[in-house]
């Protein structure tokens, strides 16, 4: 049981220096902080003064700095600015534009191969058929008019020799050809 007892006092021991610890390195952050912005305002304050003691004002040492590192004014740097934003924006916006429809192309192309589903069904068939049946019903009434007959002027076709008529068969046909007058089948 000591060694128990001994266990538990280490870690105790242990979690207290840890949390000392711990809050030693957040006053020594806050001091750091505090230290530091007043340092930066000093130097910041003393770089003024030293700018005036030559008569720079901070605009003109801005203006200078951009000449020196660029060799243009920096009005000139903000209309430079301004139209690379714009042909930016320009270009950008063509991108989302062929971004977009691509994606739709992939999204119908990949819904295509998860579902592919039923065909779309035309409708110009159903136009066709319609105009199939017309025609058919056309036809059909047209087929039951009663046909007209050559107007009879007395006279008989050429074809035919006068005074004599077709004759019929036996089966109630009539035909063209004469029976032979002297043979018939007994």
């Amino acid at each position: 049981m000591d060694e128990v007892k001994a266990m538990s006092r280490a870690g105790e021991n242990v979690g207290r220096a840890v949390g000392t610890g711990v809050k030693g390195a957040k006053h020594g952050a806050v001091k750091a902080r505090t230290v530091g912005s007043k340092v930066s305002k000093q130097a910041a304050a003393l770089a003024e003064q030293e700018l005036a003691a030559r008569g720079i004002s901070t605009d003109d040492l801005q203006e200078r700095i951009a000449q020196r590192a660029t060799g243009m004014s920096r009005k000139e740097l903000a209309k430079r600015g301004k139209k690379a934003r714009k042909a930016w924006d320009k270009r950008t916006a063509k991108q989302r534009k062929q971004l977009a429809k691509s994606a739709e192309v992939a999204r119908k192309e990949l819904a295509g191969r998860i579902d592919p589903g039923k065909p779309k069904r035309r409708k110009w068939p159903w136009v066709v058929l319609i105009l199939a049946g017309t025609a058919a019903a056309a036809a059909a009434a047209l087929s039951r008019r009663p046909e007209e007959l050559p107007i009879d002027d007395g006279q008989f076709p050429p074809n035919e020799p006068q005074g004599q008529s077709p004759a019929s068969t036996e089966n109630g046909q009539v035909s063209d050809k004469q029976p032979h007058q002297g043979s018939q089948n007994h």
